[in-house]
């Protein structure tokens, strides 16, 4: 992912979306979320953000914010567990085998 398929999701998606949202429900302007990743904070995404903002809210997330997605905590600590295990992996078949264990 890079800014430029980030924009392209945008206008090609999201854009769309908000739009017929916000034509068939006039009180109701959609709020979209993202993080802080520096692809969602590319000049080009805020100047986007900023162009479409009478029909797409853009919530603003605070830096150092933690992560609410759960599965990447999940991945973090297995990865963590597995690393404990043994550092090194012979091939795909001993590492999905450690995986599995955990």
């Amino acid at each position: 992912m890079n800014q430029h398929v980030y924009f392209n999701i945008l206008d090609d998606q999201v854009l769309p979306f908000s739009e017929y949202f916000h034509d068939e429900y006039a009180l109701v302007t959609p709020i979209f979320q993202d993080d802080n990743s520096t692809v969602h904070r590319a000049g080009r995404i805020c100047d986007w953000f900023d162009d479409h903002s009478h029909t797409l809210l853009h919530l603003d997330w605070p830096t150092k914010s933690p992560d609410l997605n759960r599965i990447e905590n999940l991945w973090d600590m297995l990865e963590q567990r597995v690393k404990r295990r043994n550092g090194h992996h012979r091939n795909l078949v001993n590492l999905r085998d450690q995986i599995l264990s955990e």
